[in-house]
């Protein structure tokens, strides 16, 4: 006599071992498929608003022949450092507009060495908290300067201004590491994996005639 499995349901009939393997292979590929698919048609859009933006570029550099605006940047004066500036060079491009800003007491921007070409007369007099100086630099090289009352203290700064150079983007936010689509595909693939278990573990639970 046979004796049923109390874990089976009554009226359940042992499934075919092969039929359930084919049915698992199906459902994953099917799930890999669908998502493999899904993100390809998410980058189409992309590439073409892309290609939309490129071609409208082109059409306003056509019709639009005056140069670009600079960027700003701000240098603090503080105790005792241009931040940023002493600590390591400040990189920007032609063009960019620096604005110096007086955070502490007591400073001042004296120039020790510039291009040939450039005619920055950095600021002397001796200013204090809330005093600003601006200045556009738009000769490549580099700029060294220091404050004088402060320069016993370490308080030198440098400015390079390198076409290759850019200004932060100032919205904080984080490159892009992984391409959106390997994401999806990836969350694909655990999904796929996770219903193929759980169709092993059926099989495994019910799947064997049980012997009595």
């Amino acid at each position: 006599m046979v004796s049923r499995d109390p874990a089976r349901p009554e009226g359940m009939d042992a499934p075919d071992r092969r039929q359930l393997l084919h049915w698992a292979g199906v459902g994953l590929a099917v799930l890999v498929g669908s998502r493999t698919v899904g993100a390809q048609d998410e980058d189409e859009p992309e590439t073409e608003e892309n290609g939309q933006e490129e071609e409208n570029g082109q059409e306003e550099d056509e019709g639009d022949e005056e140069p670009a605006t600079g960027e700003a940047i701000t240098v603090d004066l503080v105790d005792y450092a241009y931040e940023p500036g002493t600590d390591s060079p400040l990189e920007i491009p032609p063009g960019t507009l620096v604005e110096f800003v007086w955070i502490t007491d007591n400073h001042n921007i004296v120039v020790d060495d510039q291009p040939d070409e450039a005619g920055w007369d950095g600021y002397e007099p001796i200013e204090d908290t809330g005093f600003e100086y601006e200045f556009t630099f738009e000769t490549e090289g580099q700029y060294d300067f220091h404050c004088t009352p402060h320069i016993g203290l370490g308080m030198v700064g440098t400015i390079v201004v390198d076409p290759e150079a850019t200004v932060g983007d100032g919205d904080g936010a984080l490159p892009e590491i992984v391409p959106e689509p390997a994401i999806t595909l990836l969350v694909a693939t655990i999904v796929a994996l996770v219903a193929v278990m759980t169709l092993v573990y059926l099989f495994l639970k019910y799947g064997s005639d049980p012997q009595g």
